[in-house]
């Protein structure tokens, strides 16, 4: 089972008190194949007539004893295994959740947020389950078995192998069944992140849904999702419904037979009524631990399956990290980017851009225009390296950014994204989020830059009050303005804005670019924007098509050109005449 190597590092991590677990089940379990051995020599004595009230005592204390023994064996080794399948489970999350947020954005691409959670939730508790009440029941059953099969070949050979042969039966029986339970097992998960997805999908986007009147759709779709889910499992309960009614049936024939076989020799006087009494008593013991075995090999069964999900992303590495003898950057922000190119599909022959080179000095502006798709928002995500050039370099103060510290890279940039994203804390630790020691004046200032005070008064708790989920309880524009104070609180080298004032009305956007220039004095600042007027004063304008720069120059030299630069000042100068005349 290659998915349970996943394990080794975390079984070894406890192996004292695994081992420690099973020798206390071995324990357990020859105590408990000493009860039947003292209610033979009961029914031996009661059968001889030699017993007196005395010696019934002594059985029944001896019984009582063996039973607390028994029961104090068998709590401390589940809380010896059990605990550690938590531990264990703690470990993996732990993993798990350091692994998801270190893996580069194209596994996020391929991969749904209902579908990782379930990873997260589902499969982890299938492990647990194995790892606790089910390698707490095969320890107890296996060594039950072995204690119980020692005694009963000592007594009576022939019944002995009966029941030692007979009784795995019923656990070959389960590990044919189960193998087609492991592969239900899997399509439920799957089918339960595909609903958990569903349902995201659905609350994030209640406002989306509400607006386009779609609500009966999305329950019609998710209704459909949800029956397959419910299908899958009750396939998945109709395999593991058979399984008990078949234990009980090959019970019931094993007993039988010893009954027929030992009460033919009790009748020849080759078996004594308590030796007969004693193998019915180990039957009756190891019933409940096959039934164990049996349960262990389905719970074993939704592990691996579990397992199998899980290990897709444990063993997968990101595929943007720090090189393995990381350089520090200068912090002065000189950026260059040198015959940069990136395909849509690292195998295809679709550029999303070309033959790109540029070159942007520390504490200088450079703004990118374009039309839509034309590959503005790409060329940045390659300063933060979101994804890395399939050719050329991207320089940053002189070294390529592949061989720069990854985390050290990311805090000296200030990103304000197109869609920005908000957590569900309050407002002041949305702004302050990713500073370890947060200053009060700077707080005030970059709230005050974004214009973000403008609007504290209609917040409940001011900067106390609580983000609804992905900011659901903010505008477009207060959360685009969070986005800036988050970036500009964090005093970055260089400084990202993609198209930072999009959900902004004219006289806002006026406000905050007259305070962000006084904050992109000194600092390397890229502006994406659609608005001419955003980024007519920077040093520096690149115009993209298609993937390429196609001008490059200040405003009033690519106005000279009178190229697309200039064609589209024109149109935005229209537009701004005609609303003016309305």
């Amino acid at each position: 089972m290659p998915h349970l190597r996943l394990l080794v590092p975390y079984l070894r991590r406890y192996r004292r008190r695994l081992l420690l677990g099973v020798l206390v089940a071995a324990l357990g379990a020859a105590v408990s194949a000493l009860a039947p051995l003292v209610l033979r020599m009961a029914v031996d004595s009661v059968a001889n007539g030699h017993i007196s009230p005395p010696q019934l005592l002594w059985f029944g204390g001896a019984l009582i004893g063996l039973a607390v023994i028994d029961g104090v064996m068998k709590f401390a080794q589940r809380m010896l295994i059990a605990v550690t399948s938590y531990y264990i489970e703690n470990d993996l999350r732990a993993d798990l959740f350091d692994r998801l947020l270190s893996l580069d954005q194209a596994f996020y691409h391929q991969h749904y947020t209902g579908d990782l959670m379930a990873r997260m939730t589902n499969d982890l508790s299938a492990v647990r389950q194995f790892l606790g009440p089910g390698l707490n029941g095969a320890a107890t059953a296996l060594l039950t078995f072995l204690a119980a099969a020692v005694l009963m070949l000592l007594v009576q050979p022939l019944l002995a192998l009966i029941v030692i042969l007979l009784l795995p039966l019923a656990t070959v029986l389960f590990v044919v069944i189960g193998s087609r339970m492991r592969q239900i097992f899997h399509r439920v998960q799957d089918q339960f992140g595909v609903l958990s997805t569903r349902a995201q999908e659905n609350f994030a986007g209640i406002r989306t849904i509400k607006a386009f009147a779609q609500e009966e759709a999305e329950v019609a779709v998710f209704t459909a999702d949800n029956e397959r889910y419910r299908d899958l499992n009750l396939r998945y309960v109709l395999l593991s419904g058979l399984l008990w009614p078949a234990m009980t049936l090959c019970l019931g024939l094993i007993a039988a037979l010893i009954l027929l076989v030992g009460g033919r020799m009790v009748a020849a006087g080759t078996l004594t009524v308590g030796e007969l009494v004693q193998f019915n008593a180990y039957l009756a013991l190891l019933a409940f631990p096959m039934i164990m075995l049996g349960w262990m090999v389905n719970l074993s069964q939704q592990a691996i399956a579990s397992l199998e999900r899980l290990g897709e992303v444990l063993r997968r590495q990101p595929a943007i990290a720090s090189p393995p003898v990381p350089r520090q950057p200068a912090g002065h922000g000189a950026i260059e980017f040198r015959n940069v190119g990136i395909r849509a599909d690292h195998s295809a022959d679709h550029w999303l851009l070309r033959d790109l080179s540029f070159t942007l000095p520390a504490g200088k502006t450079l703004a990118i225009v374009g039309a839509t798709g034309a590959g503005k928002t790409t060329l940045v995500h390659l300063l933060g390296r979101v994804r890395d050039p399939d050719v050329g370099q991207v320089v940053v103060d002189g070294v390529d950014v592949r061989e720069l510290d990854l985390a050290a890279l990311r805090r000296m940039i200030g990103y304000v994204p197109q869609e920005s994203f908000l957590f569900s804390i309050p407002l002041r630790d949305n702004v302050s989020f990713g500073v370890e020691t947060i200053d009060p004046a700077r707080l005030e200032h970059v709230i005050a830059v974004s214009r973000l005070v403008n609007d504290l008064d209609q917040f409940p708790g001011g900067l106390a009050t609580m983000v609804g989920e992905r900011g659901v309880t903010l505008s477009g524009g207060q959360k685009q303005r969070v986005a800036i104070a988050r970036a500009l609180m964090r005093d970055p080298r260089i400084l990202i804005l993609d198209d930072a004032l999009s959900s902004v009305d004219t006289h806002t956007a006026a406000q905050i670019l007259a305070g962000l220039r006084a904050e992109m004095a000194g600092r390397t600042t890229i502006i994406i924007a659609q608005r001419i007027a955003t980024v007519r004063d920077t040093d520096q304008i690149i115009v993209l098509d298609e993937g390429r720069i196609v001008e490059q120059g200040s405003h009033q030299a690519l106005l000279a050109l009178n190229g697309r630069y200039a064609a589209m000042y024109r149109r935005e100068l229209l537009a701004a005449e005609l609303e003016r005349e309305e």
